[in-house]
């Protein structure tokens, strides 16, 4: 019997390997690759977020085996973390102690920021039984389930024109910052995951991404009001949809169908075939109806699972437990 592996806090020297499992992860559960060192860079530049502190790997033998985090990005009391652990390991003990771990950081953190009723989320793709069997275990419970929709454009991109007197344009770097924040707060009100993060946090996260091209930002205009927008980013292979916000008073128009049109075909002239975006399966605004209809499909399906933190104290700082 081998023994168990070492955990220890994450560094940055750990990046190239973690990506590494990351993408050997992704291609157990769909089939490719979908993980990047830009992607790590922009989760780990999260406003507050410490690897020596938020992050850990597990090492074996050959290398990482596991890796985990857990941190804030919403300001409201409504954490998040993962952790993978590589499909070649078998190692039972290893996913309990990496969720042990982001579990109680989590919870040192809402008592840190006085959350009254602190929450912790974990994702969960629909296929993987073995953490869907892990999160139930620790008290997990199933909330909400999210589709990675895909956009196959060698077809064409679909055509839908702006709502009369409402005006798509792009996004002016170092001036509609402001705006586009206010705005996808208000239209994400009612979104199961409301964020307070921030500005400063925000435009860090957002325009701070090693990714970022204001050319594949827009906000549609109705005269001096910002109705609608889309922020997308161009990851080479691959088009992503990150978020599409539309505001109250200019919803059921078609606002949100020629925002996604504009951008689909925005990516057809970069030559990108595929596009891809997640939504909620359960929206109140029925997002998942407005992509149908662009011709997108549902590719994957993820799981939220929830916790209840008040009783996740951490009674032993900076311990790994044995």
């Amino acid at each position: 019997m081998s023994a168990p592996s070492l955990i220890r806090p994450a560094t940055r020297g750990d990046m190239p390997e973690i990506v590494e499992l990351l993408c050997a992860c992704d291609v157990a559960e769909t089939g490719e690759p979908d993980s990047t060192l830009e992607d790590l860079e922009n989760d780990w530049s999260m406003e507050g977020f410490d690897p020596a502190r938020d992050a850990w790997v597990a090492e074996g033998p050959a290398g990482l085996v596991g890796y985990a985090y857990a941190g804030d990005q919403f300001r409201t009391g409504e954490l998040e973390a993962d952790l993978w652990v590589h499909p070649e390991r078998h190692e039972p003990e290893l996913p309990d102690r990496l969720l042990g771990l982001a579990e109680r950081r989590a919870a040192r953190i809402a008592v840190e920021r006085g959350y009254a009723d602190p929450t912790l989320d974990v994702f969960c793709i629909s296929g993987n039984r073995a953490k869907r069997d892990l999160l139930r275990r620790h008290g997990y419970a199933l909330t909400r389930s999210v589709y990675r929709m895909t956009a196959d454009l060698s077809g064409g991109a679909p055509v839908s024109p702006p709502p009369p007197g409402l005006e798509i344009r792009p996004f002016r770097l170092g001036a509609d910052e402001g705006t586009l924040y206010d705005l996808m707060n208000e239209a994400f009100v009612d979104h199961f995951r409301q964020s307070e993060e921030p500005f400063d946090a925000w435009r860090a996260r957002l325009v701070g991404h090693a990714d970022f091209d204001p050319d594949l930002w827009w906000i549609a205009w109705d005269g001096d009001q910002a109705a609608g927008a889309l922020i997308a980013y161009d990851h080479g292979d691959l088009g992503w949809i990150k978020g599409l916000g539309v505001r109250r008073p200019w919803r059921r128009r078609g606002l949100g169908s020629a925002l996604l049109a504009h951008a689909l075909a925005a990516f057809l002239e970069r030559g990108r075939l595929r596009v891809d975006l997640g939504v909620d399966a359960e929206g109140a605004t029925r997002p998942l109806r407005l992509y149908e209809r662009a011709g997108l499909r549902a590719t994957s399906a993820y799981e939220l699972y929830a916790k209840d933190l008040r009783d996740a104290a951490d009674q032993t700082p900076g311990k790994e437990p044995g």
